[in-house]
């Protein structure tokens, strides 16, 4: 089948009402998927048109879905009439009206939708304080063990209240503040015996004996003068 605008003003305007599917829309214009795909190939004015189609009918759905959400949280007036018919006198072939009553049905808030739209806000808050602790780190310091550790069941629950009632995550803050306190205990132990290896070279340096200084250099004395008679610095020689 050719292309004709018509029959693909025809199509977009059933996408766009959400009258049929795509299948249900071939099949009426006789034409097989493969051509209505080919077309929006072929033709990209076509192909931009069903893509806006499709983007309104989304939109009208969303707008659709928040209304009736929106009819569920607050509440709505459901109404209902009843008409009896009774055969016409003139013509008691045909049926005509006889009374319509209208009955009118207040319907309170539904639970579900509040806990929907509750549970919905309090995930957006936790993504939103997960990006933020990502960006900014939050750092709180406590000074009793009994706060930390209820900030740590908070923050295992994913900061959510209620984590003191959840035994796993109780069972995991004890386990990890026992895990700390095993590992606080036996640092003392290896800095003692590293103390005691240090002392104990510091003992066997002491008692290595010290070097004694050398002696100073023995002057040899002076020979004395044989001819003390003679003035000093005079010698004697013979020839």
């Amino acid at each position: 089948m050719k292309y004709k605008e018509k029959t693909a003003s025809e199509i977009i305007r059933m996408i766009e009402q959400d009258l049929c599917s795509i299948s249900e829309i071939c099949k009426t214009f006789k034409i097989s998927r493969k051509t209505f795909y080919e077309w929006k190939k072929a033709k990209p004015e076509f192909g931009e048109a069903v893509e806006e189609a499709i983007d309104h009918r989304e939109e009208v759905m969303i707008a659709s879905a928040r209304i009736g959400l929106k009819q569920l949280l607050e509440g709505y007036m459901q109404k209902k009439e009843k008409v009896t018919y009774i055969p016409d006198k003139n013509d008691p072939l045909n049926e005509v009206e006889k009374c319509r009553v209208v009955e009118k049905k207040f319907c309170p808030p539904s639970i579900r939708a509040i806990k929907y739209v509750l549970d919905r806000e309090e995930r957006k808050k936790d993504r939103d304080r997960l990006l933020a602790s990502e960006r900014h780190p939050l750092v709180i310091e406590v000074q009793d063990e009994e706060t930390r550790r209820q900030l740590m069941i908070l923050k295992g629950n994913g900061f959510r209240s209620g984590g003191s009632l959840n035994p796993e995550v109780v069972a995991a803050v004890d386990k990890e503040l026992e895990e700390e306190g095993k590992m606080k205990s036996e640092e003392p132990e290896v800095k003692s015996e590293e103390l005691k290896v240090k002392n104990e070279q510091g003992q066997v340096m002491e008692q290595q004996p010290v070097a004694q200084p050398s002696a100073a250099p023995v002057e040899k004395p002076k020979p004395k003068n044989l001819y003390p008679f003679l003035p000093p610095g005079y010698t004697s020689r013979t020839d």
